[in-house]
């Protein structure tokens, strides 16, 4: 049996293989597609319409439950702490594909809460016999219609160029559940919109922090200095409650043959080994929301599951190389590297990662005392040489210089991409091109 092999037959690598068996073009050609979705956690179920694209997703959203669609609602159609209607709008203009009852059907399988924000945001609700209607601006009004059942008078509201009208959404909305929506738009008549955006963020975070995407404030802690000694006792099984399988668009950046990789895949104890692949999907959901980005983007966010791999990685090597000065990357490195998982969460590794990163950026920010080097990196982009390697040292620089250090300037064909440093030697390198760096700058006359 080949040392490939091996590795392929890892329990960890069985679920990474199996993860990536999830992702949506097989999903779309499974003969079993409503087994295949039913199957899928929903940040897996949401990942994978991303991936593939809304335009295409209409046979695996037809299949989502109530709780797949009501994460992929959480996590795309919300700004921080304000909803996004047109966002919403997107996800309604993909189900209309398939018709009027489709529609409804979906707006309706959404939270409560939600339906109302959304139709606040929207539509202004008048009760004909009962409200005082403002008088109709032939010029400048906005477009109005009756219900069906000719108890409400509708104004459209929202100025967004919405793909699915909302008076067109109301029509399907009464054809599948007439009772329903008349009862939904008496309550949106009555009700302040500020309490039900409150409302409806306030159950949303709650379910957010059950996916791992926890508050700006939590997830800053990936970014402070890690504890010197591991919290004890280290659990060895994942939270009962908690969605634990990773994504496929995760799985796909662990395969990799970083120290973490190599680590994990000596872990035989499959209930301790899912804790460990917990917490590493609840560490990247933490570096999203801490970077900033938004889950839509699947390139960037694969990017960041990287980052997160990498500084994990780094971390361990990190306390390796303080239990052993001389300890070196060999055949040996990963089975003390599994030893660790056992002391340490995969937080705290992100974060003695991101400490063994603090010593560069200290050092370019020194750097940045020398007069000359401070005027070469101030200089504006007219003033800047348009020699490749300058353009790539430039980035080098204000890579480490941001809240978490980063490596760039290494694609002569792209000097903006950044990465982390996944390893000690890295660091040595960089250390060693910024301290080259600062003397070649500095002995310009």
């Amino acid at each position: 049996m080949t040392e490939k092999n091996i590795i392929e037959l890892t329990p960890f690598r069985v679920d990474l293989t199996r993860a990536l068996a999830r992702r949506g073009e097989r999903l779309l050609a499974a003969n079993d597609l409503a087994d295949e979705v039913a199957a899928l956690e929903p940040l897996e179920a949401y990942y994978v319409v991303r991936e593939i694209g809304l335009d295409r997703a209409l046979p695996i959203l037809r299949q989502l439950s109530h709780e797949q669609l009501e994460a992929c609602i959480d996590l795309d159609c919300w700004n921080r702490y304000d909803f996004a209607a047109d966002s919403l709008d997107e996800w309604l203009a993909a189900f209309a594909l398939a018709g009027p009852e489709t529609l409804a059907r979906a707006f309706f399988s959404l939270d409560y809460v939600v339906q109302l924000l959304f139709m606040t945001q929207t539509v202004t609700v008048y009760d004909p016999d009962t409200d005082q209607v403002p008088q109709e601006d032939e010029e400048n009004g906005k477009p109005r219609a009756m219900t069906p059942d000719g108890f409400y008078l509708l104004e459209l509201k929202t100025e967004m160029a919405l793909k699915i009208h909302p008076f067109t959404l109301l029509d399907a909305m009464y054809q599948y559940d007439p009772a329903g929506t008349q009862q939904l738009l008496s309550q949106v008549r009555v009700d302040l919109p500020t309490q039900i955006e409150e409302e409806a963020l306030r159950f949303r975070n709650d379910r957010m922090q059950d996916m791992g995407f926890v508050t700006p404030d939590e997830a800053s802690v990936l970014f402070s200095r890690p504890a010197a000694r591991p919290s004890l006792p280290r659990s060895q099984k994942p939270l009962d409650n908690a969605l634990t399988r990773v994504p496929s668009v995760y799985a796909g950046t662990l395969i990799a043959a970083t120290l973490l990789q190599q680590a994990l895949s000596l872990i035989t104890d499959q209930e301790f080994l899912s804790l460990l692949e917990q917490e590493i999907v609840w560490t990247i959901n933490s570096a999203i929301i801490v970077y900033g980005e938004k889950t839509q983007d699947i390139k960037q966010i694969t990017d960041i599951a990287e980052r997160v791999r990498d500084t994990i990685s780094l971390g361990l090597e990190s306390l390796l190389a303080k239990q052993e000065p001389d300890c070196l990357l060999d055949g040996t490195a990963a089975a003390k590297a599994s030893d660790l998982l056992y002391v340490w969460g995969m937080t705290d590794l992100f974060r003695h990662g991101f400490a063994a990163t603090q010593g560069l950026q200290q050092q370019v920010r020194q750097a940045l005392r020398e007069p000359r080097f401070r005027t070469w990196h101030e200089l504006s982009d007219t003033q800047q040489s348009d020699e490749p390697i300058d353009r790539l040292e430039r980035a080098f620089v204000t890579a480490l210089l941001g809240r978490h250090p980063l490596h760039g300037g290494f694609d002569p064909a792209k000097a903006e991409d950044v990465k982390a440093f996944a390893c000690l030697a890295d660091i040595a390198a960089a250390q060693v091109r910024l301290q080259r760096l600062v003397e070649q700058i500095c002995r310009q006359a």
